[in-house]
Order: C-alpha cells, then structure tokens, then sequence
C-alpha cells in the first residue's frame, strides 16, 4: 500500500476532489438531462397549444420543476460524501457575472420601457415585468453553465410571452429546443463521469492507496 503522503497519491486526491466538488457548478448530471427533457416538452407544448392559459401553467409548472430538480439532485445524487463548492477560476467567475450582467441590463431597459409606457396598468405586461425582476436573479444563483443560462433564459421568456397571451416566435427561439436536446447526452455523459469517480472514492476501492 502506498503511504497517503507520498506526492502522487496526494497529488491524485486533490484531483479527485476537484472532479467531485465540479458538480456542485460545472456539472449538472442528471439536472441536465431533466433540463433537456423539460425544455423539449415545454417547447412542443407551446408550439402543438399555442398561447392558451393552460399551456402558461404547464410551461411555469415544468420549468419550476426543472430549477428546483435539478438542485435537489445536486443535493441528493451528487454530495454523497460530503458538501464541496467547486472553486472557480477568474475566467469562469468573470464570464458569469458578465452574463448575469448583460442580462439585467437588458431587464432594466424593458422594465423600464414597460413603466414609462404606462403598460402596467395593463395585465398582459406584467408576466414581462415578472420576468425582468426574477430572471437575472435566478441566472445568478441557479444558472451556472452556458447551456444552463441559455436553457433557463429561453424558458423563463417563453413563460412570460404565454402567461401574456401571446404565442412566442417558435422559429427564432429554436436555440431553446436545440439546447435542450444537447443537454441530455451531456448530463447522461456527466453522470457517468461521476459514477467512475464514486467508485474511486469509495472506501476500500483501491482509488487513494
């Protein structure tokens, strides 16, 4: 058996670490192959409906579900052995704020747009309104993958374009659905990643002797 303190064998646990602390942000796993699923449906929901009251509530039903799914599999799936936050590097801290950046400000610009226009005294402006709050606030704290925010973005403005009443260019949000379907190879691909790297970490395995 090789004594833990040697060079390679700690040098071997720090990546494992690395690689199991990536799925509290980088790697969505089976979150992502929920995300795809959610986004095809909603998707074909609102191009076979068009913009009813039920095809609202399925599209803010469903991506609830996809945002609070995929963290309670963060939670339940992937922290099998402990919390650990992934630590970002400059790159990836400076390209999401950026992003979150980008999008509050294009959300301030129609808030504001929406009140100096006087549409808020109509019902049909406020699902946008709703979306110009609650967006830039969910790409910060839930959205940290570049499919993730775009995925999240596309919902989030489908289901304010249809609780308006209204029916979305399907045809110019088709990067929705092209997103969504990328996503369920990729996450099925994370999560065997991450069942390779359990059974190195399990006790007895042979993977930090």
């Amino acid at each position: 058996m090789v004594s833990i303190n040697t060079p390679e064998t700690v040098t071997d646990l720090q990546h494992l670490t690395r690689e199991y602390a990536s799925f509290s942000r980088s790697r969505g796993g089976l979150g992502n192959v929920l995300g795809g699923v959610v986004g095809l449906i909603v998707f074909g929901v609102v191009w076979l409906l068009g913009s009813r009251f039920s095809t609202a509530v399925i599209a803010i039903i469903l991506t609830l579900v996809w945002l609070i799914g995929k963290e309670v599999i963060r939670q339940r799936v992937y922290r099998r052995f402990g919390q650990a936050q992934e630590i970002w590097t400059g790159s990836q801290q400076r390209a999401h704020q950026f992003t979150t950046l980008l999008l509050t400000l294009a959300s301030l610009g129609f808030a504001v747009a929406l009140i100096a226009g006087g549409w808020l005294t109509k019902p049909v402006a406020w699902p946008y309104f709703v979306f110009c709050v609650v967006a830039p606030l969910i790409v910060w704290r839930l959205l940290f993958t570049a499919p993730e925010m775009v995925l999240g973005i596309v919902l989030l403005f489908m289901c304010a374009v249809v609780a308006s009443g209204h029916t979305p260019d399907l045809l110019g949000l088709l990067v929705g659905p092209v997103y969504a379907l990328a996503m369920i190879p990729l996450g099925l691909k994370e999560h065997q990643q991450f069942l390779t790297l359990e059974r190195r970490l399990q006790p007895n395995s042979g993977g930090a002797q």
